[in-house]
């Protein structure tokens, strides 16, 4: 005889990227033993691969989460860490140059508590994934996904370079695009070579200005008794 299955609620959200609506369920037995694994890894790399792991499972709507980008990526797991373990959270703010000690830290971690379902994608207004490299020419970028920030080595410039290469989806003239499966990594590295500062500088404000996990904490400082403001930015922000 087959044991009984227990009911599992099932919960909406809205993928930041898209705006498309998205079904999941909360973490299972399973997914606790995949969450628990990759904390063990003391080099931190099995982490962002359970991550996927766990919401390849959970997400009951067809999505290519492999593709995903990283803010989408972050939002989904904390939509399901909220809905599986809880929606408050307990942070440590590390301590701040204090205004009453001449600028010096103060000596205690705060602990504040943040609600996930507070925390938001914030969007910037001026972002665009259209850049004109002068009045002629252009690129149409994509979002970096999560595995092409995984696989980097090397000093920061050449892992920017990756990225960049990673991510520009097509370049454009007004006769004529071209599409990234039409031209080699060589061809787009000596086109890149080319641009100038104020050129390369337009690329690079395509992802300082992306979308990106944040929330603003108000809180008092448990060490001289100032009241604070600090913005936390990006996944590991809410769970270190």
């Amino acid at each position: 005889m087959a044991l009984p299955k227990l009911n599992v609620p099932v919960y909406e959200t809205i993928l930041p990227s898209t705006d498309k609506v998205i079904k999941y369920r909360p973490f299972l037995v399973r997914e606790e033993k995949i969450l628990l694994t990759a904390l063990e890894d003391s080099t931190g790399k099995e982490m962002p691969v359970a991550i996927k792991q766990i919401i390849n499972n959970c997400i009951q709507t067809e999505l290519d989460v492999e593709n995903l980008s990283t803010f989408d990526i972050e939002y989904l797991f904390l939509r399901l860490r909220a809905k599986s373990v809880g929606e408050v959270v307990t942070v440590g703010l590390k301590p701040f140059p204090c205004g009453q000690n001449e600028g010096k830290l103060c000596e205690k971690t705060t602990e504040v508590k943040i609600n996930l379902e507070e925390v938001k994608v914030l969007k910037n207004k001026k972002h665009s994934n259209k850049i004109m490299l002068d009045d002629k020419i252009g690129v149409v970028m994509k979002y970096p996904d999560s595995s092409s920030l995984e696989n980097t080595e090397g000093n920061n410039f050449d892992v920017g370079m990756y990225i960049i290469k990673n991510s520009i989806k097509m370049i454009f003239t007004a006769e004529e695009t071209h599409e990234r499966d039409s031209f080699t990594d060589e061809d787009l590295g000596e086109f890149l070579d080319s641009l100038n500062s104020d050129q390369f500088q337009r690329i690079r404000e395509f992802f300082d200005t992306m979308p990106k996990l944040s929330h603003t904490v108000k809180y008092t400082c448990s060490t001289c008794g100032e009241k604070k403001e600090t913005i936390l930015e990006g996944l590991n922000s809410f769970f270190g």
